[in-house]
């Protein structure tokens, strides 16, 4: 039974020996340290800096004339026209011309029947005044009409005007003699012009617009009477004007102001002082000079200072 004791004490006593020669050859040789030194390198190893540049758009700033305008839409009459009213209040029993048709002087223009119930009377001839051609036919047979309201409308078709409407904030800017330039859908690819003529000594106290006639330049005889067109009235024309694209400005409160791309090609902002609009374009007073160059695309997201990768 000692015997058998003494053993298990030296097996164990052996074992506590090689546990405790291995314990101390981790720490002396430790297998980690090369791992851990190589995770510490790696992370003290400094990382290149990537820095983004935005990408802009770029054009070179000119100057150059600038037509200051007015644009609307007008209606070409026929200034001399007449209107042609009946003697009696009857009924509208004939009506033999039709709208765009040329007549002659006393040629029949309606017949009006004014009978009542229980009296018969003579019929009522309307004839054209003078020769030209039926503009409008304001009532249909059958119709009652009077001498308080035309029967017709003659037009002599000479040299026709066209009228348009301005807002009174622009009436100081036209005058007679004022250019302007007409286009109608039905010539798309034709441009005619005209003068300003006629300025109405009234303002239109309701829309606040005032009433203008222009002479159309029109040796073919194109327009018509009747006809839309767009109108452009040239009011001022200035020289040597630097412009930039109305799309290019930005706004900060109530100040305005665009982006530059340096000579080192870094965003620069620049605020401005804006002038009229003309179209897409807008003049600008103040802030700019010829042969800056200003970002015209991406300026949305830059900052003062950013890099950019400048596309001219």
């Amino acid at each position: 039974m000692e015997n058998k004791k003494k053993s298990k004490h030296t097996v164990a006593l052996v074992i506590l020996i090689l546990v405790l020669i291995l314990a101390g050859a981790v720490v002396v040789i430790n297998p980690f340290d090369k791992l851990l030194a190589a995770r510490q390198a790696k992370l003290a190893t400094p990382v290149e800096e990537v820095v983004s540049k935005a990408s802009v758009k770029v054009t070179s700033i000119t100057a150059g004339p600038l037509d200051q305008v007015i644009s609307g839409n007008g209606n070409v009459i026929d200034p001399n026209s007449l209107d042609v009213y009946p003697e009696v209040v009857g009924t509208l029993t004939e009506l033999p011309v039709s709208v765009g048709q040329k007549v002659e002087k006393d040629q029949v223009l309606a017949v009006i029947d004014p009978s009542r119930a229980g009296m018969v009377y003579q019929k009522s001839v309307v004839k054209a005044p003078s020769a030209g051609t039926i503009l409008s036919l304001p009532f249909v047979k059958g119709a009652t009409v009077s001498s308080q309201a035309p029967i017709a409308r003659l037009g002599l078709l000479g040299d026709l005007e066209v009228v348009m409407y301005i807002a009174e904030q622009y009436i100081g800017q036209v005058g007679i003699g004022t250019h302007a330039e007409l286009s109608f859908k039905a010539f798309p690819d034709k441009t005619f012009t005209g003068t300003v003529n006629y300025l109405s000594p009234v303002l239109n106290a309701a829309s606040r617009t005032l009433e203008i006639h222009l002479a159309i330049n029109d040796s073919e005889g194109l327009v018509k009477s009747g006809m839309f067109p767009s109108v452009t009235l040239y009011t001022k024309h200035m020289d040597n004007v630097i412009t930039v694209p109305a799309s290019a400005v930005l706004y900060e409160g109530l100040q305005s102001y665009v982006y530059l791309a340096t000579d080192s090609d870094q965003a620069q902002k620049q605020f401005v002082t804006l002038g009229i609009q003309v179209g897409n374009l807008i003049e600008v007073t103040q802030g700019l000079s010829v042969q800056d160059r200003l970002v015209v695309e991406g300026q949305s997201l830059l900052t003062d200072g950013a890099d950019l990768k400048v596309i001219e």
